[in-house]
């Protein structure tokens, strides 16, 4: 049999039963209790009709369920698809159409959204939706939809069998598209636990560390503080959507909940060290600091690292598309002028750089495009071959038949052999580690 993603929860809590595997707000759940509310919604799923590749949306704010409720489609043999809870109604019924998304996981703070977006865009594919707490009062559920109170009375002792292999599809994250659409990338099982594997190893994730979930679960930080977390048999601390938005009180958690690894693009880094007033704070715990997605301007990146001493800090780079492919351990600060490199390879990952001339660059100063060569590179975009087949390309250094990714992200070498990034190729910025068209 496969090993698969929601196999690592399944160790962990044959080993870690009774220790905490999320907490969320002063709430907290066990591995053993984790265990078996994924399995109750596997076996709901199973019930009405969920096959093996059927593409499941999970659609409610970031919480408890929603982590268990990706851990019960993974075992129903489903992929999960993250849906922001507050996209904008257009985007929400594109993923759902384009997905083919018949089955959804929601919650009742979004009963007064969906019910707008089916008026809206009549003809929708959700034939099922799961409430994953109890809806109250006199609101008229859509037709289709099953209580939380009916997935309490499902098995929990074990989940379906699926028959599912690593190649099969663990996961859809919708980015932006060069034409406004969203693109969804295709991560398998197989994907995932390369990276997953790679980065408990590396950054010797262990059964007590508590790891901060600060991204959003379509956002693929998400996939390091989930399973990363689980497979070590750690605590994921889950930080409530928009709590960011007040780096006070998001200093106070990270204190309060003894956080260990944090992980975060750099802008929320740069507001909490600007206005979370962390010079009150000793965070003892706190021993690891990895950023991604956007650039760190250096003086801030300096200014966080003087008010955590105790922390070593590590960019990562990576795309949805491939995870985290480089990585750099933050010792030596360039000038404020400078710029922090992307670093080199990670293990088993083939990064390189080819310029316009077709060549590999091999000097600083010589800048050629990104690729990646991994068996984390996604399988393309669903329901999209033609930007499948711009991105997902033959090596250009030939050998091996596996397609490699083709980042648009120029880059250059250090006097240290790290990968610096340029600039994109096209018209594409970030913004708080978003992918924007322009």
């Amino acid at each position: 049999m496969a090993f698969l993603l929601h196999h690592l929860l399944s160790e962990s809590a044959g080993k870690y039963a009774d220790r905490p595997a999320l907490v969320c707000q002063g709430h907290g759940i066990t591995y053993h209790n984790l265990e078996e509310i994924s399995n109750k919604i596997a076996n709901t799923l199973e019930a009405c009709g969920t096959r093996r590749g059927d593409r499941i949306g999970i659609f409610l704010p970031k919480s408890i369920e929603s982590i268990a409720a990706i851990f019960g489609i993974l075992k129903a043999g489903g992929t999960y698809v993250p849906i922001a809870s507050d996209a904008p109604a257009a985007r929400v019924n594109f993923i759902l159409r384009n997905c083919g998304i018949s089955r959804l996981v929601s919650a009742r703070a979004q009963l007064t959204p969906l019910a707008k977006i089916f008026q809206t865009f009549p003809g929708s594919p959700v034939e099922n939706i799961i409430w994953m707490d109890s809806v109250t009062g006199t609101e008229a559920l859509p037709t289709g939809s099953i209580s939380w109170d009916e997935v309490m009375t499902a098995d929990g002792s074990s989940p379906p069998e699926t028959g599912a292999i690593d190649r099969d599809l663990a996961y859809i994250l919708y980015t932006s598209g060069s034409t406004g659409d969203p693109k969804g990338v295709m991560i398998s099982h197989l994907n995932s636990l390369t990276f997953v594997n790679w980065a408990q190893d590396f950054f010797r994730i262990g059964s007590e560390d508590r790891v901060a979930n600060h991204a959003p679960l379509y956002f693929d930080l998400s996939v390091f503080d989930i399973f990363t977390t689980i497979k070590a048999g750690g605590t994921v601390v889950i930080i409530p959507d928009g709590t960011s938005t007040f780096p006070l009180r998001l200093a106070e958690l990270i204190y309060r909940e003894r956080v260990t690894v944090w992980n975060s693009v750099p802008s929320v880094l740069i507001q909490l060290a600007a206005r979370g007033k962390l010079e009150r704070f000793t965070f003892p715990a706190l021993r690891l600091v990895l950023f991604a997605g956007e650039k760190f301007p250096v003086r801030y990146l300096r200014q966080l690292r003087e008010l955590l001493p105790g922390a070593d800090f590590f960019n990562q780079y990576g795309q949805t598309e491939a995870n985290s492919s480089t990585c750099y351990h933050v010792e030596d600060l360039p000038e404020d002028g400078g710029q922090v490199p992307i670093g080199k390879a990670a293990a088993n990952f083939d990064v390189f750089a080819i310029d316009e001339n077709g060549c590999s660059i091999k000097q600083p100063g010589e800048i050629g495009e990104l690729y990646v060569n991994a068996s984390t590179v996604a399988q393309g975009y669903w329901g999209d071959p033609e930007k499948t087949r711009i991105a997902f390309v033959d090596n250009p250094l030939g050998g091996g038949r596996e397609k490699v990714y083709r980042s648009g992200d120029l880059v250059t070498l250090d006097e240290k052999g790290n990968f610096v990034f340029v600039c994109r190729k096209d018209n594409m910025v970030k913004s708080r580690g978003y992918r924007i068209e322009l």
